[in-house]
């Protein structure tokens, strides 16, 4: 299992269309094989912040979603405003209860 997680920001007036176009984008992400979760939350409007949190079966499907068109179409239109990045995929080897839940 991998995660693909960090931090992204934008120009702050990017940030409504931004919100629309993952939400259009969302569902079909979700319904792409080997997607267990896969966000992209506006933190902070003001600074533009986007967290980012995917979980993936593997790599295998992490490399197939980006070949997705509709990742295509978003990259295209998003990757050149980016100001800054810090997402990065995780190797996890397992899995464990959060302590006392």
């Amino acid at each position: 299992m991998i995660f693909v997680a960090g931090a992204m920001t934008f120009d702050p007036a990017d940030i409504p269309q931004f919100r629309r176009d993952v939400a259009a984008m969302r569902p079909k992400v979700l319904a792409e094989q080997g997607c267990r979760h896969y966000s992209l939350l506006v933190e902070d409007e003001a600074v533009g912040l986007v967290n980012v949190i995917e979980q993936w079966d593997d790599d295998a499907a992490l490399a197939v979603h980006f070949t997705q068109p509709w990742i295509s179409e978003f990259a295209v239109k998003y990757l050149t405003r980016m100001k800054a990045s810090t997402v990065q995929v995780y190797d996890i080897a397992g899995t464990r209860p959060l302590p006392g839940v």
